[in-house]
C-alpha cells in the first residue's frame, strides 16, 4: 500500500509541475531540482545515519519509498513551491508558502509513520522544520544565481 501511494504522490506532483504555469526556463528547473534532490538526500542522511533521528525499517518496501521519497517525491514537489514563490509579489504570501512546505513535510513524515516506513526517534517537530526550510532556502537562492548566469549566455556544444 505504501509503494503504491508513493507511486500516486510521483505521478500527482509530475502532472502537477507539467500542467503548472511556470516562469522559470528548462535548465532552470533541472538545475534547482538537482540541488533540491542533493539537499534533500543529504539532510535525510544526516538525520538517519549521522544523528540517529530517525531509522528506517529494513523492508524492501520501506526502502523502495524513502528511495522515491528522497530522490523525485520531495524535490519534484519542491520545484513546485518554488516555481509559486516566484510568481508571488507579497513577503506574507512566500510565508505563508514557507509553512505550506513545513506542513507538507510534516504530512510526508506522518504518513512514513503511519506505514511503518520511518521511525523517529527524537526532535519529531524539528525535522520537518528544518527539512522545508532547508529545502526553501536552497532552492529559491539556486534559482536566484543560477539565473545571471543562464542570462548573460552559456553556449552549449
Amino acid at each position: 500500500m505504501a509503494i503504491v501511494l508513493a507511486v500516486i504522490l510521483l505521478w500527482f506532483a509530475i502532472h502537477l509541475y507539467v500542467f503548472f504555469p511556470k516562469k522559470m526556463n528548462g535548465l532552470e528547473s533541472i538545475f534547482v531540482f538537482m540541488i533540491l534532490s542533493i539537499v534533500n538526500n543529504s539532510f535525510c542522511s544526516v538525520i538517519m545515519e549521522n544523528l540517529e533521528w530517525a531509522k528506517a525499517y529494513e523492508t524492501p518496501t520501506a526502502l523502495t519509498v524513502i528511495i522515491l521519497q528522497r530522490i523525485l517525491i520531495i524535490p519534484t514537489l519542491f520545484l513546485m513551491i518554488v516555481h509559486v514563490y516566484f510568481r508571488l509579489k507579497k513577503s506574507i504570501a512566500k510565508l505563508i508558502l514557507l509553512f505550506f512546505s513545513i506542513s507538507l513535510i510534516f504530512a510526508m513524515e506522518e504518513l512514513c509513520s503511519y506505514f511503518q516506513i520511518m521511525n523517529y526517534l527524537e526532535n519529531r517537530w524539528l525535522i520537518p522544520v528544518l527539512h522545508s526550510s532547508l529545502l526553501y532556502f536552497f532552492g529559491v537562492a539556486a534559482l536566484i544565481v543560477f539565473r545571471p548566469i543562464l542570462k548573460k549566455g552559456v553556449t552549449m556544444r
